[in-house]
């Protein structure tokens, strides 16, 4: 198949056309002046100029969408030169037989000056769409131009005036034309410069046509003034205005550039009103001082100073406007500081010379917000950038980077500096604000970094800064000036808590971020040293850091809202392994610990139901373990919640006894069948003599209650045998077991038995078996 596509004979027709319009002004210039045939290139210019607008029209739909405006004004000016032209031939026929041709008079000027003016309509849009240092509309501009050059052009005639081969009217035209085509090769020439087309060759030919066809003028003007012959024929001024509508048409054939838009000022403007300012005032003063002129001068002349001045002042109020903008642009609205673009404008300023960094977070500002209203939060965080501008005094750029987030970017590197500097803003965000007859007292987390403590890469300072406020947060507030080995530790446990979550996301189990897996202590009988119960404990087995304790990954599952998912894993699991052992004919409760969220979860109850219903645990083979903080940080949820638990006949457990605030009142209220003692009651328990008394009054205590007492973190037989004396109903530690995967629970459960020379119960025989 051949890939060269061929052109169809509708695709050659714009250029046969254009071909045929420009051998017939040839042939009608060669048989004007060689032979009596008067008006003959008038009238073929008018043809070839109609030929050559038609094209351009036709080819309108085919042009980019960004040129379409600027060559349907061109289109619109090869029209009138056209009409012009026609209407110089019909005026001929009316003049018995004249020669249009060679006079060039009126009609071929006026068609001229508008073609002129609405080609300088275009270019002036295809200098908008490649820069921005025009609208499309800029007709005084165009005006202002045109009225100084007819009157400098006028003038410059009158001087050299002696005497005139031609009529005045003739003389006139060709200066009239000659005023426009000045004006329209220099704004072609300020366009090609200005917009980067420098590299397009049409924008260079439609310049090298107007300036030809202007030299053409001046010299048929030139002339006509110094005679006593025309140097140029009449002839050639109409071919040439019909050959320059030929050459527009023609550049629409022609492929654009690929020119990047430029984005020039408007100084170009100003400069260019300036020069017509400068002409026009300079015209009226040797109007006023020399012999005299024609009368049209000074009046050309003061209003093309008026014209450019309207344009300065246009220019002017733009650029005000533009200033304002870009202040606005720039500045946090609610605040009046840089906001965070002049932020990031200003630090990247400072890349080569250093600089220090701060990053100010408000702290329990959310509370002003969900107290008094985001009225008197706005009015807060006024007034505290108004504090840290004063505290500021100029040594470097404040800006609200958004919310309760400030940012400062200090000229000096010097770390201590900059810490002094943030003590004394913290102070100042400290002090009291009065907002409304309320009294409103908040506190900042401050980060600083420096290009002295070794990076000058301004998007790695501000994260160097973030996490050194980050950091200064959880340390409850304050300043902190940024480590890298603490900033490490935090990379690190960000990168744990997000493969935590993609773990507990994926279902928490096997994938390649690791998987839950539980442990469990056995709880025994103070009495016989029979096993009562397992509290399942948490672990996970990473891929690459090998199996992590509670204590790796509890407070990040916590902080990064994804414990209920866990507590959801391994209440599962924990169901599932209990199950296995009740089938076994082990009969005991197997605990789950409760953190505070998962207590405040409104789907604990569904997921406890759900998981006794798929495992076929009964209810009473689960307990789950409530810390006192848990049920002190909200007493009447957890009440609801817990016997809402114990009404499906769930164990209720009190863990940590004794380490948190404890209140009799939840005691008496919380369906609960058991107390732990905290583990550090047991450690003292037979070196501490008020400990001692402590452990026998919770014994007590629990006893009178209806509660059991299990002791936690008992490690060995001295501790186990006070606490039997006291009462004790359990005991849990290392004395018996450390934590264990399932397995090696079920290989300690039958050491235990043959230890204590028990014999664990039989699963009852099913039926027909």
């Amino acid at each position: 198949m051949n890939s060269h596509r061929t052109r169809s004979p509708r695709a050659h027709a714009p250029r046969a056309l254009l071909l045929l319009a420009g051998l017939l002004v040839a042939a009608a210039g060669v048989v004007e002046t060689t032979c009596v045939a008067p008006g003959l290139t008038t009238t073929a210019g008018a043809l070839a100029a109609a030929a050559g607008a038609g094209v351009l029209t036709a080819r309108l739909p085919h042009t980019s969408v960004d040129e379409r405006e600027l060559w349907r004004w061109v289109a619109r000016g090869c029209w009138a030169v056209a009409a012009g032209m026609a209407a110089e031939t019909a005026l001929a026929a009316l003049l018995d037989g004249a020669a249009p041709g060679r006079a060039a008079g009126g009609p071929l000027t006026v068609g001229a000056v508008l073609g002129c003016v609405l080609a300088y309509q275009g270019l002036v849009r295809w200098n908008r769409y490649r820069t921005t240092a025009a609208e499309p509309g800029d007709w005084l501009g165009g005006l202002s131009w045109l009225l100084a050059a007819a009157a400098l052009v006028l003038t410059v005639l009158h001087h050299v005036r002696t005497t005139a081969a031609g009529p005045g009217w003739a003389l006139e035209g060709h200066v009239t034309r000659l005023s426009v085509l000045l004006i329209l090769v220099g704004t072609t020439l300020t366009v090609t410069l200005l917009s980067g087309l420098h590299r397009d060759v049409r924008a260079w030919t439609l310049a090298g046509g107007l300036a030809a066809m202007a030299g053409l003028e001046a010299v048929g003007a030139h002339h006509l003034v110094l005679g006593p012959e025309p140097a140029v024929d009449a002839a050639l001024v109409p071919a040439a205005w019909a050959s320059v509508v030929v050459v527009a048409a023609w550049m629409t054939l022609l492929p654009p550039a690929p020119n990047p838009v430029r984005y020039a000022s408007s100084q170009v403007l100003t400069v260019g009103s300036l020069l017509v300012i400068v002409c026009g005032a300079g015209l009226l003063l040797a109007h006023g001082l020399g012999p005299g002129g024609p009368a049209a001068v000074p009046v050309l002349a003061t209003l093309a100073v008026l014209g450019g001045c309207a344009r300065v002042l246009r220019t002017l109020r733009d650029l005000a406007q533009l200033a304002s903008t870009r202040v606005e642009a720039r500045t946090d609205p609610l605040t009046g500081v840089a906001n965070r673009r002049a932020f990031l404008e200003s630090l990247a300023g400072t890349q080569r010379r250093g600089a220090a960094l701060l990053v100010v977070d408000l702290d329990r500002f959310k509370e002003v917000n969900d107290r008094y209203g985001h009225a008197a939060g706005d009015a807060v965080i006024g007034v505290t950038a108004g504090r840290l501008r004063e505290e500021l005094a100029g040594r470097g750029v404040l800006a609200r980077l958004g919310g309760d987030e400030f940012a400062v970017v200090l000229d000096d590197p010097d770390v201590a500096r900059a810490a002094a500097i943030a003590e004394a803003m913290r102070a100042a965000v400290q002090v009291p604000v009065d907002v409304a007859g309320r009294i409103v007292r908040i506190d900042a987390s401050i980060g600083v970094s420096s290009t002295e403590l070794g990076e000058r890469d301004h998007p790695e300072l501000l994260r160097w800064a973030d996490a050194a406020m980050y950091a200064a947060k959880q340390a409850g507030g304050g300043v902190r000036v940024y480590d890298e080995a603490v900033d490490a530790h935090e990379r690190d446990q960000r990168a744990l808590a997000d493969d935590l979550r993609a773990m507990l996301t994926g279902g928490g189990g096997g994938g390649r971020h690791g998987e839950v897996v539980l442990h469990f202590q056995p709880q025994l009988d103070c009495r016989d040293g029979s096993v009562v119960g397992m509290e399942a404990l948490a672990r996970w087995r990473h891929p690459e850091r090998g199996l992590l304790p509670p204590v790796a990954f509890i407070d990040l599952a916590e902080q990064h809202g994804v414990m209920f998912a866990l507590t959801t894993e391994v209440l599962d699991q924990a169901a599932r392994q209990a199950a296995r052992w009740r089938a076994a004919g082990r009969d005991f409760p197997v605990a789950v610990n409760l953190s505070t969220s998962c207590l405040e979860h409104p789907r604990l109850i569904e997921v406890v139901d759900d998981v006794l219903a798929r495992t076929g645990l009964p209810a009473e083979g689960l307990v789950v373990e409530i810390t006192e903080t848990t049920l002190m940080h909200d007493p009447a949820h957890a009440v609801a919640v817990t016997r809402a638990v114990a009404e499906r006949g769930v164990g209720v457990s009190i863990d940590d006894y004794g380490s948190g605030y404890s209140s009799l009142t939840y005691l008496n209220e919380l369906p609960a069948r058991e107390l732990k003692l905290d583990r550090s009651f047991t450690a003292r328990l037979t070196s501490d003599e008020r400990t001692h008394a402590i452990v026998s009054g919770t014994v007590d205590l629990a006893h009178h209650l209806g509660l059991r007492l299990i002791a936690e973190g008992v490690e060995d037989a001295g501790t186990s045998a006070v606490l039997r004396e006291l009462g004790c109903d359990r005991t849990q530690g290392y004395l018996h077991s450390r934590p264990l995967p399932a397995d090696d629970v079920t290989a300690w459960l039958r050491e235990h038995d043959r230890a204590v020379g028990r014999v664990p119960a039989l699963p009852s025989p099913r039926r027909g078996s």
